[in-house]
């Protein structure tokens, strides 16, 4: 009877430990932010400029705990670009995709580590 009693009592509190919520690894916050930086490319090559500054402020968090969670350059840089990407206003777009320095450093950030290889547009599908 003891014996089934330990059992039960095992049990239930197994049951009540598996609520706990494990964080995120860092692979899957840096998922989290590529996914947003993901729709906002397809945003601006809509050219929903407005559409894209949301997408990349949704990515600010995740991209930010990815850079929180490793200690890994690339999650800085992403964190970068994204904050860049957030922060322009949505007429800005056009005009800096043809002539800014930081808006192509970070489409190179941001298109390494968020689309996968072999799935990198050309020039003219991306950020462009």
């Amino acid at each position: 009877m003891r014996t089934i009693a330990a059992v039960a009592l095992l049990m239930a509190l197994t049951a009540c430990g598996s609520d706990e919520k494990t964080a995120p690894t860092a692979a899957e916050l840096q998922q989290q932010a590529c996914a947003e930086v993901r729709d906002g490319v397809d945003a601006f090559n809509a050219e929903d400029y407005e559409e894209t500054v949301s997408h990349f402020k949704k990515a600010i968090d995740p991209a930010t705990a990815f850079a929180k969670a490793t200690s890994k350059g690339e999650a800085d840089d992403l964190l970068n670009a994204v904050r860049y990407y957030a922060g322009l206003q949505p007429r800005e777009y056009p005009e800096a995709a043809r002539t800014s320095s930081d808006f192509a450093k970070y489409k190179a950030i941001t298109l390494g580590q968020c689309v996968p290889s072999g799935e990198v547009p050309t020039d003219d599908e991306t950020l462009t």
